[in-house]
C-alpha cells in the first residue's frame, strides 16, 4: 500500500499538476504585487503635483514680498535724497534772503528779482517732484496690496472650491470602443470645461494629453482618464479596440457573428446613412419591401439583438448600465442617424438603444399575427436595452416612433 502511494506521488502527472498551481499562484502574487506598484505610482504622482503647486504659491508670495521690501527701500531712499535737497535749498534761500537784509550794513552781492525767482522756481520745482514720487511710491504700494490681496482671496476661492467640488468630472473616449476596419482618432472629451485629459495605449505607465484627436490604428485596450479645475480626477478607464483587415459587407453594413452564421447588418437605421434622417411612419409590410429592394430582407430578432450585445454580451450597446447621455433616450424626438457618436456596439451599429422602435422580421410568440419591434425609442430611457421587445405594434400601422434596419 506504501508502494502504491509513493507513485502516485512520483507519478510524473501529479508532479506537473502541483508545479502549475505554484506558477499560477506565483504569477497572481506577482499581478497583486505590479497593482501595489502602481496604486502606490499613482498616489506619489498626485502628491508630487500637489507639492509642485505649493511650491509655486509660495515662491509667488515671496516674490511680492521681496518686491514690497524693494519698493520700501526705494521709497526710504527718495525721501531721504529729496530731504537732503530741501534743506540744501533752505540753506541757499537763508543766505539769499540774508543778502537782501537791509539792516545789515555788511557789503553784500546785489540779488536782483530773476535770481530770486529763479530760486522760488527751483524750490518749487523740488517739492513737485518730491510729491510726485510719494505719490507714484505710494500707489506702486498699493497696487502690489491689491495684487497680494487678489491673490490671497484667489486661492482662498480655490481652496473654497476644491473642498466643496469632490466629485470627479465624466470623460469619454471618442470613437467609442469596438471593431474598426480604418484607422482612427482617438480623443478623450470631459462633461466640464476647464478639464484636462489624458490617454495611455496599452498599460497605464506612459499617459499623454488626449485633448487632440492622436492616430491609432492597432488592436488592444487604451486607458483614459481626466482631471478638472480643482484636482479632481477619474479613474482609469479601458477602451478595447479591434482593428479589422477588412469587410466583406461594403459600405454602412458590418458583419455580425449570429449563432454558426455571418450576417451583415446596417450600420444605421434605414436609409442607412450618416446623419440623415431615419425612416420612421412605416408600416412592417413597407419595411419588409424596402429592404428587398436593397437586397436586404429586414433583420430578424436574433440578428437584431446580437449587432446591439456586441461580443461581450451586453445590456446596452456601450455596456451593462444604462447612460443616459449615450444615446438619444430622454428627449422629444428622434436624432440623425450616428449623432450620439458613443451609441455604437461592438460591431459598429449606431443607434440601436433608443432614437427609433425598429420593425424585427419575426413573428410575436404570444400574438402571431404581430411583430417584435426592438431597442426602445427617444423617450423610452432605460427601458431601451438590446433585449428590449414589444409586440403591441400592429404591422399594417405606421408609427412616428418606430422605424427598421435591414440585414444581409
Amino acid at each position: 500500500m506504501n508502494t502504491n502511494k509513493q507513485n502516485k506521488e512520483n507519478n510524473p502527472q501529479n508532479r506537473n499538476k502541483k508545479r502549475n498551481i505554484a506558477v499560477l499562484v506565483l504569477m497572481f502574487l506577482l499581478l497583486l504585487c505590479l497593482f501595489i506598484v502602481q496604486c502606490q505610482l499613482d498616489k506619489m504622482k498626485q502628491e508630487a503635483l500637489r507639492e509642485q503647486q505649493e511650491s509655486e504659491l509660495e515662491a509667488r508670495q515671496k516674490h511680492i514680498l521681496d518686491s514690497l521690501r524693494q519698493l520700501e527701500k526705494m521709497r526710504a531712499d527718495s525721501l531721504a535724497a529729496l530731504e537732503a535737497a530741501r534743506i540744501a535749498d533752505s540753506i541757499r534761500v537763508a543766505d539769499s534772503l540774508a543778502a537782501l537784509d537791509t539792516t545789515d550794513k555788511t557789503p553784500k552781492p546785489a540779488l536782483n528779482r530773476d535770481s530770486i525767482r529763479h530760486v522760488r522756481d527751483s524750490l518749487a520745482a523740488l517739492e513737485k517732484a518730491r510729491q510726485d514720487s510719494l505719490q507714484h511710491i505710494a500707489d506702486s504700494l498699493a497696487a502690489l496690496e491689491k495684487a497680494r490681496a487678489d491673490s490671497l482671496e484667489k486661492k482662498r476661492i480655490q481652496d473654497s472650491i476644491r473642498a466643496a467640488d469632490q466629485v470627479p468630472p465624466v470623460a469619454e473616449i471618442t470613437p467609442p470602443a469596438g471593431r474598426y476596419y480604418d484607422p482612427i482618432k482617438l480623443k478623450v472629451k470631459c462633461d466640464e470645461i476647464k478639464c484636462k485629459t489624458f490617454l495611455s495605449i496599452g498599460d497605464t505607465m506612459n499617459p499623454q494629453e488626449a485633448s487632440k484627436a492622436i492616430d491609432y490604428n492597432k488592436t488592444g485596450s487604451v486607458f483614459y482618464f481626466a482631471e478638472d479645475s480643482v484636482g479632481n480626477r477619474t479613474a482609469w478607464e479601458e477602451a478595447k479596440y479591434d482593428m479589422a483587415s477588412d469587410n466583406i459587407c461594403g459600405k454602412n453594413a458590418y458583419p455580425v457573428p449570429v449563432g454558426a452564421k455571418t450576417v451583415c447588418v446596417d450600420a444605421y437605421e434605414y436609409p442607412n446613412l450618416a446623419d440623415e434622417n431615419p425612416r420612421d411612419m412605416v408600416s412592417h409590410e413597407q419595411a419588409v419591401s424596402l429592404c428587398e429592394q436593397a437586397g436586404k430582407h429586414l433583420c430578424t430578432i436574433d440578428e437584431w439583438q446580437a449587432a446591439c450585445r456586441g461580443k461581450d454580451n451586453t445590456k446596452y450597446s456601450y455596456g451593462d448600465s444604462y447612460k443616459q447621455n449615450k444615446c438619444n433616450t430622454n428627449t422629444k424626438a428622434a436624432k440623425r442617424s450616428g449623432r450620439k457618436e458613443q451609441c455604437r456596439s461592438w460591431w459598429g451599429m449606431y443607434d440601436m438603444n433608443g432614437n427609433l422602435w425598429e420593425w424585427t422580421a419575426t413573428a410575436s410568440k404570444e400574438h402571431p399575427n404581430m411583430f417584435y419591434v426592438a431597442g426602445g425609442a427617444w423617450n423610452t430611457n432605460n427601458g431601451s436595452r438590446c433585449t428590449e421587445s414589444k409586440f403591441s405594434f400592429y404591422p399594417q400601422n405606421q408609427y412616428p416612433s418606430v422605424g427598421f434596419r435591414c440585414c444581409r
